[in-house]
């Protein structure tokens, strides 16, 4: 099943496991939130994980 994060700015990121959704998301927060990169813990991200 495939796992989303979905950000407050529209962007969705997607992945086959906990690790490549919370990659993708990173890669994004990184190019689009920079502030948010250190701010956002990864148990953070890992609550915010949907599984679809």
């Amino acid at each position: 099943m495939a796992r989303t994060i979905r950000c407050e700015c529209g962007y969705v990121a997607r992945g086959d496991s906990d690790d490549d959704v919370i990659t993708a998301i990173r890669a994004h927060m990184r190019t689009d939130h920079p502030a948010l990169l250190e701010a956002v813990a990864r148990e953070d991200l890992l609550g915010w994980i949907q599984v679809e």
